[in-house]
């Protein structure tokens, strides 16, 4: 079982988690720190309007493009990992288990 957990400080969730569980988690950050929101500002257009907010967050974004360009039942999820961590550059993504 995976979980992918977009939060502020979402590695907290899994400070225990062992690597025999069968249990791996991909985090935004680390236990203290933010996570970086994405399409914010004159990105954050719909139907052509600003919504003056964000639309994603850098992790998700990077995590979901990664899935669309790689077949995920042949991906290894460490390299998912390295690349979503290559293209996160402002906050600390983390892995568990």
């Amino acid at each position: 079982m995976t979980f992918y957990i977009e939060a502020c400080e979402s590695g907290s969730m899994f400070p225990k988690l062992a690597s025999n569980t069968g249990v791996y988690a991909m985090t935004a950050s680390n236990a203290s720190k933010d996570s970086w929101a994405a399409y914010c500002g004159s990105e954050a257009v719909v139907k052509g309007k600003n919504i003056g907010s964000c639309l994603g967050d850098a992790f998700s974004v990077n995590w979901m493009q990664d899935t669309e360009q790689h077949n995920p039942n042949s991906e290894r999820i460490g390299d998912q990992y390295l690349t979503v961590k290559k293209h996160t550059t402002r906050s600390p993504v983390s892995r568990f288990g």
